[in-house]
């Protein structure tokens, strides 16, 4: 992708809103439906980008997620949301200015987590599907 901003879909707010109904339902699966997957399958929805396709299906353990998003970006989940972020030309901006569609990285009881802003809350994959957090919740945050 380089430095060129990609850009959201014709018609993705309603994208979105079908990528939230279908995870709602989706338990928390390593390398099918962990936070990470489930949040590049929304980023998928709204720019028919697949930004996990480095990794999607190379591992379907907690410890092969790990060594997967090491392999990809060096490092953790802030890590490997920085070099998704910078190869798809989506800045960084303020937490509190994510809008619907912009992806954060989010604190929640088991630790960070990615996320996609559905407005005033923060969408990530929990163990029996969706799970919305306060937008206060972000550490980071990029426009989509």
């Amino acid at each position: 992708m380089g430095a060129d901003q990609v850009t959201r879909l014709p018609l993705w707010e309603s994208k979105l809103s079908d990528w939230q109904q279908a995870a709602a339902r989706r338990s928390f699966s390593w390398g099918s439906a962990d936070c990470c997957l489930t949040v590049c399958d929304g980023l998928q929805a709204i720019t028919g980008i697949d930004p996990a396709r480095a990794f999607r299906g190379k591992y379907k353990t907690k410890t092969g997620a790990y060594g997967a998003l090491k392999r990809f970006a060096g490092g953790g989940l802030a890590a490997t949301a920085e070099k998704i972020t910078a190869g798809l030309g989506w800045p960084e901006i303020p937490v509190l200015m994510a809008r619907r569609g912009d992806v954060g990285l989010v604190n929640t009881d088991e630790g960070e987590a990615l996320a996609i802003c559905v407005g005033p809350r923060w969408a990530t994959q929990g163990a029996a599907g969706l799970v919305y957090l306060s937008i206060k919740s972000g550490l980071r945050a990029w426009r989509v």
